[in-house]
């Protein structure tokens, strides 16, 4: 029995050691100049804090998806994937074409970045795929080149934010918190529970953006999280390939074994801390949470954790699909799948439930949805399923939440390989009344012992069976409250919700996304760079913050022509926002009208 408490007063015993944040905040007045620079890129003029050594903008980046191809020829064949004959390959690539990144287009976009964002934006999420495609035979991919390609990707960035006034490598000018795609393992897709070589050199690799005290847990699955702005917010990167379908080393995530399991096992230790200390958190991975990419056990369990920490989570940005859009995910549904495992009862779901409307909410494995090189294909018909079995079930703003909580809303980026045009994205968010809550900030715990307790802990669970065969009983269902730990608990009714939902610091105000204008660049009528593509607070979309229920609300004016064709298929500014809303999807490349399906 003392073994088995000891885990537990580990986990007490994390709070007991405290630091005082020794943090100066102080708002600073931009200059005309820079000012300047951000109107010419679309962005909010406002004041940053400065935070000791550290300035906050209230913006941060969003790339993913690099796909850098060494072989990639300019004038070779799409045919041969541009590694050769004779074609039309641009010099930065060609958008449907198929091919991967060019690495002039990768340098490029990095030099870009470099120039216009580096000091305007507080972090960089970087949500994976930074490898070709293995589409060639005549150039098979080799864990090898994996590791080098990743190494230069990298490296290329830690050159461009690396701090030089510190000996600390870690301690960069500008934040990056990068996930692992399925294209950056061998073979892809395939990525075995850790410690295993992959994770080791993965941690090598990143050793600059990966916290060390996160060493252990790195090397257990590749996922950790990073305090971006001191005690207030942190970006968490999840391994969204424990809980890929196409990953045919996990199986679900309700198994003790499995490593999705143990990753929700983590995400819930970190989640728990994180409300502790009264910090917001942005999930993160390559992978986006659907019915067509997760596991059903782990779709549900994601949402799950999404809703009943709401007052924590403010949302999830992903890449992978290359289709610029975002995904409503619905605790309801979630918690009738739940149920219809026999894990929980509907009642566990805290929603209202009366003069219900929307019986036929559930969450459904669907087919897996292949994204690999070459052209695209299908992609309009995708994006019309979004519109109709995705927004068109969005439900009334009635039933959906006081606030639109009952859902939580996963973006997906649009990214740099050509496969549409390239695209960046970076989001705005609240810093309101942010330097007097860091120049007030209470003493917190250490995170040092904190994760000293994490990796106690999850070793002690390692050690935990599915099944005690001599009691009938697993030993931590015996001992536990809960039988399946990797289910969170509710939010208490007295938390309030977080910057998601309601106005506050760290609500998303806007994004801005760019894109290159591939055709004309290569023909030399424009030089190389990203222009502007759309905001979201423009004359389109009329967004006056990202909360929730902004989100919901487009898309229910979204899917209202194909839900309600009565009523709104004929109205004209509908129509016009859908045809808007999908050239942006894909990032006005014209791929919607060129008949590829």
């Amino acid at each position: 029995m003392l073994k088995l408490i000891a885990p537990v007063l580990a986990l007490y015993l994390w709070a007991c050691s405290v630091t005082a944040p020794g943090l100066t905040a102080s708002e600073v007045r931009l200059e005309a100049a820079a000012a300047s620079d951000l109107q010419a890129l679309n962005l909010t003029v406002r004041n940053p804090i400065a935070v000791n050594n550290q300035v906050i903008h209230g913006r941060f980046l969003h790339i993913t998806d690099i796909h850098p191809d060494e072989f990639y020829r300019p004038g070779s064949s799409p045919d041969k994937m541009c590694h050769g004959g004779h074609g039309d390959a641009g010099r930065y690539g060609d958008a449907i074409l198929g091919c991967d990144s060019p690495l002039e287009l990768m340098n490029q976009t990095f030099e870009w970045i470099n120039t216009h964002l580096k000091d305007k934006i507080d972090f960089i999420v970087w949500t994976g795929d930074n490898i070709r495609h293995d589409n060639d035979r005549n150039f098979p991919r080799t864990e090898m080149n994996i590791f080098d390609m990743n190494e230069h990707v990298s490296g290329s960035l830690y050159e461009l934010f690396k701090n030089p006034d510190t000996s600390n490598p870690r301690n960069l000018v500008v934040d990056l918190i990068p996930s692992l795609g399925n294209n950056d393992v061998y073979p892809h897709n395939l990525f075995a529970p850790g410690p295993t070589l992959q994770t080791r050199e993965m941690y090598k690799i990143w050793s600059h953006f990966i916290p060390q005290n996160q060493l252990h847990i790195f090397n257990r699955g590749a996922y950790f999280f990073r305090e971006v702005v001191p005690g207030q917010l942190a970006v968490v990167s999840i391994n969204t390939l424990y809980l890929f379908r196409s990953n045919p080393l996990v199986d679900n995530c309700d198994r003790r074994k499995d490593p999705g399991y143990k990753l929700f096992e983590w995400l819930g230790v970190v989640l728990k801390e994180m409300r502790a200390r009264g910090m917001k958190v942005w999930l993160t991975g390559h992978v986006p949470p659907n019915e067509k990419n997760y596991d059903i056990s782990c779709l549900r369990k994601y949402i799950i954790w999404s809703y009943e920490y709401r007052d924590v989570i403010i949302g999830g940005l992903y890449g992978h699909m290359n289709i610029d859009h975002f995904i409503p995910l619905d605790s309801r549904a979630a918690y009738r799948s739940l149920a219809g495992s026999g894990k929980v009862s509907v009642a566990d779901w805290d929603g209202d439930e009366s003069d219900d409307d929307d019986d036929d909410v559930d969450l459904v494995q669907q087919p897996p949805m292949r994204i690999a090189g070459g052209t695209p294909l299908n992609k309009v018909r995708y994006m019309d399923s979004v519109r109709s079995d995705v927004y068109g079930k969005i439900a009334k703003r009635r039933k959906s939440g006081p606030h639109g909580d009952r859902y939580t809303v996963a973006h997906v980026t649009a990214s740099v390989i050509p496969t549409f045009n390239p695209g960046l994205r970076v989001w705005e968010y609240n810093t309101t009344g942010l330097a007097s809550m860091l120049n007030n900030q209470p003493a917190s715990a250490n995170w040092d012992q904190f994760f000293a307790g994490v990796d106690r802990h999850m070793a002690y669970l390692d050690t935990v069976d599915d099944v005690d065969h001599t009691r009938g009983v697993s030993m931590f269902d015996y001992f536990s409250s809960r039988k399946d730990n990797t289910l969170p608990p509710k939010k208490p009714a007295d938390i309030p919700v977080g910057p998601a939902y309601t106005p506050q610091t760290f609500t998303p105000l806007r994004y801005t996304q760019y894109y290159v204008d591939l055709a004309s660049v290569n023909a030399g009528k424009k030089p190389f760079g990203y222009e502007h593509e759309y905001s979201t607070d423009d004359r389109t979309y009329h967004m006056e913050s990202l909360l929730v229920e902004n989100w919901l609300s487009l898309g229910r004016s979204l899917a209202a022509p194909v839900k309600n064709p009565v009523k709104a298929g004929d109205d004209p500014a509908l129509a016009q926002l859908w045809d808007t809303f999908l050239a942006h999807s894909f990032v006005d490349s014209d791929y919607e009208n060129l008949g590829y399906g």
